[in-house]
């Protein structure tokens, strides 16, 4: 009896469960991979926008300077050039400026805080691959211009995320009430 014809049989779950695991770790694989790119690019789609945001912001900072160091030079005919960001704002845009946005104290290190967010937010020396140097140099970076940017809030007196203060849900934006 040493041949069992209902051995087949026996081991058939067996079986069935190890042709399961193989085609689960063979679809769970390639959903990984699929998850892992679409959370790779969300994450750099927010990164990216947070420099740009950053980016803009010390634009405006140094227009301010700009407008604070020359206040008579916005009424000349022509345009004035930018030195930090090599840019050219034309006389007209500049006087608009120069009356709604408050004046910027004047400070030698806050230029100087200003000029290094320039440099920190310039998106044109900034890596562009996916190696893990260029990533965490990214980061870096990022994590910098934060700072150097809650710096100059805290000099300028400013709130560096005036929108998130208060925390709003999808009911309050929407005029919603949830029911609970």
């Amino acid at each position: 009896m040493a041949d069992d014809p209902f051995e087949d049989l026996l081991e058939l779950e067996d079986k069935f469960f190890q042709e399961g695991y193989a085609a689960g770790v063979a679809d769970s694989t390639y959903a990984g991979l699929l998850e892992g790119k679409v959370f790779g690019i969300e994450k750099g789609y927010e990164k990216a926008v947070e420099l740009g945001r950053l980016r803009g912001r010390t634009l405006v900072w140094s227009m301010r300077t700009v407008i604070r160091d020359n206040p008579g030079t916005a009424n000349r005919p022509g345009g004035r050039q930018h030195a930090e960001s090599n840019e050219i704002y034309t006389s007209s845009r500049v006087a608009c400026l120069e009356h709604k946005l408050p004046e910027m104290p004047r400070n030698t290190r806050l230029t100087k805080h200003v000029a290094s967010l320039l440099v920190l937010t310039d998106g044109e020396n900034i890596a562009k691959d996916n190696s893990d140097e260029a990533v965490s140099e990214f980061d870096d970076r990022l994590a910098r211009a934060r700072a150097k940017a809650k710096v100059i809030a805290n000099v300028v007196g400013e709130h560096l995320n005036p929108a998130t203060t208060r925390n709003e849900g999808i009911e309050d934006t929407r005029g919603i009430n949830a029911r609970h």
